[in-house]
């Protein structure tokens, strides 16, 4: 039994500066930010993305999403991923914004693109 079209979409969004101690180079801040998003990405079904290149390394941005139709589920999911990253020990979340919100698809933004009377697709 699958998903009705009409059925609300909830997109969470989980935005941590991370602090890392110890990281003296960029090497060493990558080599913890991998480690960690392997461990969130198989652990939890979300996205992980790191957020620009900063130059201190001992501190990254980091944005965890997810998406379901309960809003509960779905903040549920960011407050264990938070919890989760806290547990590690290898980095700790500085900064943490969490929201989760309804999604409203705009409605032929993909059919005036590529869909009916479009001429080419771009990527091809």
């Amino acid at each position: 039994m699958g998903l009705s079209m009409d059925e609300p979409v909830y997109v969470g969004v989980l935005h941590v500066v991370l602090t890392i101690p110890g990281a003296r180079t960029r090497k060493d801040r990558r080599q913890v930010i991998r480690s960690l998003r392997d461990r969130v990405r198989h652990r939890f079904e979300v996205t992980f993305h790191q957020l620009g290149d900063g130059d201190h390394p001992g501190r990254q941005a980091v944005v965890v999403t997810t998406a379901g139709n309960e809003p509960r589920v779905v903040r549920s999911v960011l407050d264990r991923v938070r919890s989760f990253v806290e547990s590690q020990g290898t980095c700790w979340p500085g900064r943490v914004d969490v929201d989760v919100f309804r999604w409203h698809p705009g409605h032929g933004d993909w059919d005036g693109l590529y869909g009916e009377g479009a001429e080419e697709d771009p990527d091809g």
